[in-house]
């Protein structure tokens, strides 16, 4: 008997083309190797085994069950057939000319020993039988289906004719059974689940079955296939589950290839199956599925969309209460030592010294929640730049002091600082959201806090800013549109997956559902970001656990969450009150003068307007910081909205005068230039390394006492540095004359220098 590859080879490609539609597929384009290879793996396929039988009529189906039933293997011999497939000859023996000449059989002469091919293994199925060796040999015309075929027909043609093969009255685990694990597992890459390698190929089977019977799964599937396949479902659901494979063509205009195009698709995603039902060809959704499906309609159905609302009784205002937090740390981080533990954590001291600075409610709840916001908040703003923690070189523990990048953070406005914190949100593994106040642990292992922040900031894009939206809305479309949308690996988990899919719903409100609760509570609203509004008579108290019933977008979060213009260049609002006692109030929000003042002054009160005060200590650590008195000076009077008290002028430049005088040996020479460049030129040339000058100001360095000052002021002059100099030439001058003055003069006792004859 030949093989398929060679049977198929031999034909002329229009005898190919008439043998596709018997199998329901589409004949070779070209005449090529390629072509002719992929036509033959489209025949060695259940579905098209199906179109065969289904063409055939009762005496045609019977005539080719007897010849690749399991009685003949896949061949017999003409002259047996009415025998085997119980018709009279005169039936049987037409028929069989009909299959050959339709190339569904092929015939040849074999030798033929004890009703066994001779030279073939006498085998049935796998079960060895003995061989009569001492039997006739004869030579007998056969019909035969070659083995590629004999076994996908054989499988569909039981459907026909034996009452316990219909596929419409088994499980999805029996459907499954023929499956390869590679089929198996092509399945579940489709849906996305994940079986554990260790897993024998029955239990990833029955695994598999369980999920996919469940209507979450076949929600997930119908979202991804095609508008066609999505309606023929729906269709036959309304059919009860089963209808005939005529119907189908009908309702839908399909051809055999459309149609076959159309089972395997539906194959693949487990969703519908074909098979033959008291003679005819059905199509058919597996039972569980159908039963899981109308027990999910009977379920509460989730209402999506968000819903307005009238303002609620209580509302808490917006405050961008972690940007406020922000500044009290840098303002703590520059008027204060502050050194780390050694695994770069605030101490437990200094931490709760910050917390009485801090806005958000969190710094005022219980001790570990409210350490936890300061660890977090420290983490922030390293992260941003504002602070940073180098270890010093004295010891193993490190400083908290100010950042490079603080210059370039203090520039934007407040819309700029919100947009960056929350563009940074969903990846920030240092942010810790509170959850709501129901909150209740469900497998929250799953949960995958950046995907649910991405699909809380997507869903608040839709908002309309000023307008208010019930909450539990915004919930409900969260979870309407996917109630995997906060833990999408579980659904992929094959322990877990879809058959928890019920489960999950009923978990909902009190797991995933308080977890957005949670962000509004504390991200979003200590970002600014919303307004929060209660149904009762006041607004909650810090210390109480209540969430809110609604929301409303604010015109910052609005800005933030659209726009992505950068702010960083602002006006110099004159919101400044600067009072005699040292007071410093900014009247607004003016992130620039804020930052400012936090290097420079002592933070009493930090929000929409803040107050700062000046002492001895905030200035000399503002002009450590590089600032120069007149720098400082420069500053108030331009964002002062009136003049300057003359007390406050007179007392900051005394302090920097007597810090300086503090600071600095009487016997070091101080040299100040006109601008910073050219100091850092004077600090940085290698040609004056050898005077160790030491920067001590942004314009001003130091000379020690023992270097050559003649010599400093000849090198100054040489690499022209002099004419630069702002103070400090008249030292240098006196110093070089008092020194030639004293080699001039001679020594008690010692002989006048002789004169120089002219």
């Amino acid at each position: 008997m030949k093989s398929l590859y060679t049977i198929l080879g031999d034909l002329p490609i229009a005898a190919l083309r008439e043998l596709a539609p018997w199998w329901g597929t589409e004949g070779p384009g070209r005449d090529d190797a390629e072509s002719r290879q992929r036509f033959e793996r489209s025949l060695r396929d259940t579905i098209a085994s199906r179109f065969v039988w289904d063409r055939l009529n009762p005496e045609e189906r019977r005539v080719l069950f007897s010849i690749v039933g399991p009685s003949a293997r896949n061949w017999q011999v003409i002259e047996g057939i009415p025998e085997r497939a119980g018709l009279a000859p005169k039936i049987a023996l037409p028929i069989v000319t009909k299959l050959i000449d339709r190339r569904l059989a092929f015939t040849e002469v074999a030798r033929v020993q004890n009703g066994e091919l001779l030279g073939q293994r006498a085998t049935f199925y796998g079960y060895s039988s003995p061989r009569n060796s001492q039997a006739p040999i004869e030579e007998k015309s056969i019909v035969y289906v070659p083995t590629e075929l004999a076994t996908g027909l054989y499988t569909t043609g039981r459907e026909l004719f034996l009452p316990n093969a219909d596929r419409s009255e088994k499980t999805l685990d029996e459907l499954l059974l023929p499956y390869r694990q590679g089929d198996l597992d092509q399945i579940g890459r489709r849906f996305g689940l994940m079986m554990q390698s260790f897993y024998s190929r029955n239990e990833v089977r029955a695994a598999m079955a369980e999920n996919l019977t469940q209507a979450e799964a076949v929600r997930y599937a119908l979202e991804r296939v095609d508008p066609l396949i999505h309606a023929v479902y729906d269709w036959l659901r309304a059919q009860d589950g089963r209808a005939p494979v005529t119907a189908v063509r009908a309702r839908f205009g399909l051809d055999d290839i459309a149609l076959s195009g159309l089972l395997h698709t539906l194959e693949e995603y487990a969703l519908i199956f074909d098979t033959f039902s008291d003679g005819q060809r059905i199509i058919f959704i597996p039972r569980e599925t159908l039963a899981n499906l109308r027990k999910a309609e009977t379920l509460p159905q989730v209402s999506a969309g968000l819903r307005e609302v009238q303002a609620p009784r209580a509302v808490r205002p917006s405050d961008p209460a972690f940007l406020w937090d922000l500044i009290a740390l840098t303002n703590s981080a520059a008027q204060q030592d502050i050194e780390l533990t050694r695994s770069g954590a605030l101490p437990k001291r200094a931490a709760q010294r910050l917390l009485s600075s801090l806005v958000s409610d969190r710094a005022r709840g219980r001790e570990d929640d409210a350490l936890a916001y300061v660890e977090m908040l420290k983490q922030e703003a390293c992260e941003l730049g504002i602070v940073s923690a180098p270890p010093t070189r004295a010891q193993q523990r490190a400083k908290l002091s100010l950042a490079p990048r603080i210059e370039s953070w203090g520039k934007h406005d407040l819309v700029m600082q919100a947009r960056r914190l929350f563009k940074r949100w969903p990846s920030d593994r240092w942010w810790i959201d509170l959850p709501g106040a129901g909150y209740r642990e469900w497998l929250t292992f799953y949960v995958e806090l950046p995907l649910a922040r991405e699909a809380v900031g997507k869903l608040l894009r839709e908002c309309r800013p000023g307008a208010w939206y019930s909450l539990e809305s915004f919930r409900a479309t969260l979870q309407s549109a996917d109630p995997y949308v906060l833990r999408p690996s579980q659904r992929c988990a094959g322990e877990a997956g879809f058959k928890l899919a019920e489960e999950l719903r009923a978990h909902w409100d009190e797991t995933d559902g308080e977890i957005i609760n949670g962000m509004f509570r504390s991200t979003l609203f200590e970002l600014g970001f919303v307004s929060l509004g209660y149904d009762r008579e006041a607004p909650p108290a810090p210390h109480e656990n209540v969430n809110p019933v609604a929301f409303a977008l604010t015109e910052l979060g609005y800005e933030a969450l659209t726009s992505e213009l950068s702010a960083s260049q602002q006006p110099s609002p004159r919101s400044l009150i600067v009072q005699p006692n040292f007071q410093v109030i900014l009247l607004e929000p003016h992130m620039p003068a804020l930052y400012w003042l936090a290097r420079h002054a002592c933070l009493e009160q930090v929000g929409r307007a803040s107050r700062f005060i000046f002492t001895r200590e905030s200035l000399q650590r503002g002009i450590e910081a590089g600032s120069t008195i007149d720098d400082i000076v420069r500053f108030l009077e331009a964002h002062s909205n009136k003049t300057l008290p003359q007390n406050v002028i007179y007392t900051l430049r005394d302090w920097a005068r007597q810090r300086q005088t503090d600071q600095l040996p009487s016997s070091n020479l101080v040299l100040e230039f006109h601008d910073e460049q050219v100091t850092e030129q004077v600090i940085t040339s290698p040609k004056l390394k050898a005077f160790n000058l030491r920067r001590v100001g942004p314009r001003s360095v130091i000379a020690p006492s023992e270097i050559s000052r003649q010599g400093l002021w000849r090198a100054l002059e040489r690499y022209g540095f002099g004419k630069r100099l702002k103070s400090g030439l008249d030292e240098i001058v006196a110093a070089t004359h008092h020194r030639r003055a004293t080699a001039t003069t001679p020594a008690k006792g010692a002989p006048a220098p002789a004169l120089k004859n002219v």
